[in-house]
């Protein structure tokens, strides 16, 4: 039988949790013993380390190490142990799936053995605690390379069980990494199936809550945890502290809105969970410009993007593409191959499967979903949006259906603030008397949605004799994202660059 350590019983007892609470749970003391690198915890009631065993189903999955040192935490977990939530079975519990209780999720152990000894049992916590504040005070990026195996791991482990929760209660610490593990949740799950809490003043856990006020007030906590606001009416009140708005570059300083060329005219910049359409005539660049904007966030914010290419096959020609925007040649090169590989995911086919079914938008946004959760995406790319195979209903007009799948898009990406581009081909009323005029985002086949319901609008025009292009921003909806009116660029044939253009800019009619 595992025993705790009288320093541990001391341990728990100052922070109002109960030595019995922690034997139910199996959590003991131990000692580490052999060497390295096979060096393990045992249990030992005269050790130092507190061990918090992860239960699934019967059997440890995983332990949590705590120990201290000098007055300095050290916390680790049991070499190849499984990364999920503590107290995970509680995830299969049916009043879940009914909605009649609320999942509570914690940032520390403690934490979640409070909310369930004051009558929360439906209790879990993460296994890792909070990640660290972004020194820019931003959402930071997630490492695409670790985002299926390092810090949300749990979630993705759990997805499917997540999938049928219908609510969630995020009772994390109320400081700035706890304010970010309650925003990387929230990104994952949805803030629809999503509720915030509010401690009292002086308070920033569950565990001061109680030592402070009481059980009864951690239970009314809890009990008093407020949506977060999808949809509807709210007072002031309501809203949680959410990050403001921070748009970013997209990669070229002229856009950028701080230069004297780029206030006589356009500037834009791209912002989590916004909707941008981008259009212009077949061969003048829109897909070329907006894989030049991808590679610069990839390179400025190590965001990771999303494509759906329905018209240019990943490998070889997207790929190369790729190469040539990145290292100025199609040749293969490992840099350049390891930067897309860090950088990208493809929607696509089974490369490896001969028989290709049609892919609808739902589709589409489902895999969207999974890349949100297993790579941490931050753009979904649809290009073009003619390609898809779109699902209308029978008593659904053209219109009705483009603006119900707009509305699906965008849902989307304000749930998992993900930047959602859309690339359209104009209609062939672009061509008058056999020459090409400027398109708009009115000539999108379909519909009046496309210029209506974005964020951002923008036309690609081309003149291949001159290398030179014209980005036209017809629709900017938030004025700290833009200004409408348009941008000369160069553009460089052999490395498909997009370059600013050296002399200064004329001022351009607006759109």
């Amino acid at each position: 039988m595992t025993t705790l350590a009288t320093r541990h019983v001391e341990f728990f007892e100052a922070r109002g949790i109960s030595p019995e609470l922690a034997a139910k749970f199996e959590i003991y003391t131990g000692t580490l013993v052999g060497e390295k690198p096979n060096r393990h915890v045992v249990a030992n009631p005269s050790g130092n380390i507190l061990v918090y065993p992860f239960i699934e189903h019967g059997v440890v999955v995983n332990e949590k190490y705590r120990t201290e040192r000098d007055g300095e935490k050290f916390f680790w977990h049991r070499k190849g142990g499984k990364r999920t939530f503590w107290n995970a079975d509680v995830l299969d519990d049916p009043l879940l799936e009914a909605g009649t209780q609320a999942l509570v999720i914690t940032e520390s152990i403690e934490d979640g053995m409070v909310a369930i000894d004051c009558g929360w049992p439906l209790t879990v916590s993460v296994p890792d605690g909070a990640p660290p504040v972004p020194k820019d005070g931003r959402l930071s990026p997630l490492d695409p390379q670790t985002e299926a195996s390092g810090k949300f791991e749990f979630l993705w482990l759990n997805r499917d069980r997540l999938k049928r929760i219908k609510r969630f209660i995020l009772a994390v610490d109320d400081d700035g990494p706890g304010q970010r593990l309650a925003a990387e949740i929230v990104r994952r799950l949805g803030a629809v199936r999503c509720l915030f809490v509010t401690f009292p003043p002086g308070c920033k856990d569950l565990n001061e809550v109680l030592r402070q006020c009481g059980r009864d007030a951690v239970s009314a906590v809890l009990r008093e945890a407020k949506q977060y606001p999808v949809r509807g009416l709210y007072r002031l009140s309501e809203y949680p502290a959410l990050p403001a708005l921070h748009p970013i570059s997209i990669g070229w300083p002229l856009f950028d809105g701080d230069s004297v060329a780029s206030a006589n005219n356009a500037w834009l910049k791209l912002f989590p969970g916004e909707f941008m359409v981008v259009t212009g005539i077949p061969s003048h660049g829109k897909s070329t410009w907006v894989l030049n904007v991808l590679v610069n966030i990839a390179r400025a914010y190590g965001w990771r993007s999303a494509v759906f290419s329905a018209e240019m096959p990943t490998v070889p020609h997207l790929r190369d593409k790729l190469r040539r925007i990145i290292a100025g040649t199609a040749a293969a090169s490992a840099e350049a191959d390891e930067f897309i590989e860090g950088s990208f995911t493809f929607i696509d086919h089974d490369p490896n499967d001969a028989d290709e079914e049609d892919i609808t938008l739902e589709w589409i946004i489902e895999k969207a979903r999974d890349a949100v959760l297993r790579d941490g995406i931050r753009v979904l790319v649809i290009d073009p949006w003619n390609e898809i195979e779109h699902a209308r209903r029978r008593d659904e007009s053209s219109t009705e259906y483009i603006g119900r799948a707009i509305r699906m898009l965008k849902r989307f990406g304000r749930q998992y603030e993900v930047a959602v581009i859309v690339l359209a081909h104009p209609t062939k009323d672009v061509w008058e008397h056999g020459r090409a005029r400027t398109a708009t985002l009115y000539d999108i086949e379909g519909s009046a949605h496309w210029f209506n319901k974005c964020d951002h609008g923008v036309v690609i025009e081309r003149a291949p004799e001159a290398n030179r292009s014209t980005v036209h921003i017809a629709k900017v909806r938030f004025e700290e994202t833009g200004f409408k009116g348009a941008i000369n660029m160069g553009f460089d044939v052999q490395t498909q660059r997009f370059e600013e253009l050296a002399e200064k800019q004329k001022e351009m009619a607006l759109e």
